[in-house]
C-alpha cells in the first residue's frame, strides 16, 4: 500500500485536491479526469532495461528458444503502463537480426496511457538509467542510436514501434493468440493484492499454450497460488 498512498498524495497535490474525499468526488464525477486518474495511479517499470541481466537472459536463452520452436512467434506485453518494458523489447529484437517476424503486442487500460507511450518523451533521470541498463546489457554499443532530440528534450526513436501493435483492452480480456510464445508480466504483481494476483494468474494461464513462456519481476513468486497445475 505504501506506493499507492504516494502515488495518490502525489496527485492530489498535482491537482490541488485537498483532500482524498474530493478526488473520490472528482473520480465519480468526470469521466476524463477518470481516465487521467488511472494513467496517473497506474505503476510501470521506471527505466529501460531494467534488470539487464533477465534482458541478457533472454537475448541468449529463451529467444533462441522461442525462434526454435514457432515461426512468426507472438510476445505480448499485457498492461503497459510507461511502454519501456515494450521499447526495450523493440530494442532487443531490432538488434537480434531475426530472419523472420516476431510479432511485439501491448495492451493498455486506456488512450491517455497509451498516448503517454506515443510520446516517447524521456525525462533525464529516466533516461540515464537506460543509458547504464542498457550498456551493461550491450556493451560497447551506445543507447544515443535510439535517441531523437526535439526543443531540447530527448525522446524515443518512432522507428521503435514500427509494425507494433498497442491495443486499448482492460485486464478481464483475452491477451494470448495461437501464437503467443511469450507473456511479459514483469513487475505487475508486486502492485496488487493477493487475490488480485490470483485472479489475474488464472487468466493469463488459462489462455496459454503448453508452450508459452509466462515471465514475472525478480520480486515475484507465482508458486503460492496452487496454480502449478496449469504451467509446467
Amino acid at each position: 500500500m505504501a506506493p499507492f498512498r504516494i502515488r495518490l498524495s502525489e496527485i492530489r497535490q498535482a491537482h490541488a485536491l485537498t483532500s482524498t474525499e474530493v478526488l473520490i468526488e472528482k473520480i465519480l464525477d468526470d469521466p476524463v479526469y477518470y481516465e487521467a486518474f488511472i494513467r496517473d495511479i497506474s505503476n510501470g517499470s521506471p527505466d529501460l532495461f531494467r534488470d539487464p541481466d533477465f534482458w541478457i537472459h533472454f537475448r541468449d536463452k529463451l529467444l533462441p528458444s522461442i525462434l526454435k520452436s514457432r515461426h512468426y512467434p507472438e510476445i505480448v506485453i499485457p498492461e503497459s503502463v510507461t511502454g519501456h518494458e515494450l521499447y526495450s523489447m523493440a530494442v532487443l529484437l531490432n538488434e537480434a537480426e531475426i530472419e523472420y517476424r516476431v510479432d511485439l503486442v501491448a495492451t493498455c487500460r486506456n488512450e491517455k496511457i497509451r498516448d503517454r507511450i506515443l510520446e516517447r518523451y524521456l525525462p533525464n533521470l529516466i533516461l540515464k538509467n537506460s543509458k547504464d541498463n542498457y550498456e551493461l546489457f550491450n556493451p560497447g554499443s551506445s543507447f544515443d542510436q535510439y535517441i531523437d532530440i526535439r526543443k531540447g528534450k530527448k525522446y524515443l526513436n518512432p522507428g521503435l514501434l514500427k509494425g507494433v501493435d498497442i491495443r486499448l483492452q482492460s485486464p478481464d480480456q483475452p491477451v494470448c493468440s495461437d501464437r503467443t510464445s511469450l507473456i511479459l508480466y514483469r513487475n505487475r504483481m508486486i502492485y496488487l493484492n493477493a487475490e488480485e494476483q490470483y485472479n489475474r494468474l488464472k487468466k493469463l494461464f488459462g489462455e496459454m499454450s503448453g508452450s508459452t513462456y509466462f515471465v514475472t519481476g525478480v520480486r515475484e513468486s507465482i508458486d503460492r497460488f496452487g496454480l502449478d497445475h496449469m504451467y509446467s
